[in-house]
């Protein structure tokens, strides 16, 4: 049974390892680093944030790495650092390296064929300022409608998933704001061990809000600091709770000040 995780602290938590060696730091994005926005596009980081990101991002030692549900490129576009990060997107089936090197686990056709069926569902439902496409996934976001316009939303996506979405293999996930149908061969939890199976010898961390990095707090169980970012805690596999924007940025700071005695 999942109990809420207990909060952080910078006393309980000193973070001393990170200051020995290489570190890890992998972050959700949406409702982790930024607060949720109707409007997607102007989901910008908490304040104080960017500043955090770009020193991180210019740590020898610190290897920063954004783990979403956006497309990759998209969250490229709206992350503000000095130096370009590596960024797995759309849970994990897309990477994009820090050196601009993208690469995309792409569904099947069958699969692709339900997500196409959805999307003009919702158009022909009206609903079509509410989808994101993404290279493989398809979501629909019902933050800011009235309820009957989120319940429309959430049927249209439901009676596509009954009929054909899961013959297909198809999982239909509903998050913070929306609903999302994709594949569930790869997920953060995968996105997460690859990173750790490139640096087996940092120190590493996996901060995230939704029900997506679930999965990647249950397979970093023991072998990293995994912290739920939530203004209320719930139950996780997160070791830990920060509260956002206060805690969020002083565990940042503590991690900069750790990472910062490395090359001291």
């Amino acid at each position: 049974m999942l109990v809420a995780p207990p909060h952080w602290n910078s006393a309980s938590e000193s973070l001393a390892q990170v200051g020995r060696g290489p570190s890890l730091l992998m972050l959700d994005y949406d409702g982790t680093l930024a607060p949720f926005h109707e409007d997607r596009m102007q989901a910008l980081p908490w304040p104080g944030i960017a500043e955090r990101l770009d020193r991180l991002s210019t740590l020898p030692s610190v290897h920063l790495s954004l783990v979403t549900g956006r497309s990759a490129r998209e969250l490229a576009s709206l992350v503000p650092v000095q130096h370009p990060v590596e960024i797995w997107g759309s849970h994990g089936r897309e990477h994009l390296t820090a050196g601009g090197v993208y690469t995309c686990a792409n569904l099947a056709p069958a699969q692709q064929a339900v997500l196409d069926q959805l999307d003009k569902a919702l158009q022909q439902a009206g609903l079509d300022a509410q989808i994101e496409r993404k290279p493989a996934s398809l979501a629909a976001h019902w933050r800011g409608l009235p309820p009957d316009g989120a319940e429309k939303v959430e049927q249209v996506a439901r009676d596509i998933y009954r009929a054909t979405g899961q013959r297909a293999g198809l999982q239909l996930l509903i998050f913070d704001g929306g609903v999302e149908m994709r594949s569930d061969t790869l997920n953060k939890g995968h996105a997460a061990l690859h990173m750790l199976t490139r640096f087996p010898t940092a120190t590493a961390a996996y901060l995230g809000d939704d029900t997506t990095d679930e999965d990647a707090f249950a397979v970093l169980r023991g072998r990293a600091l995994t912290l739920l970012v939530r203004p209320q805690p719930r139950p996780s596999q997160a070791a830990y709770w920060l509260q956002p924007p206060q805690d969020l940025l002083a565990f940042l700071d503590a991690w900069i000040r750790a990472a910062e005695r490395v090359i001291a």
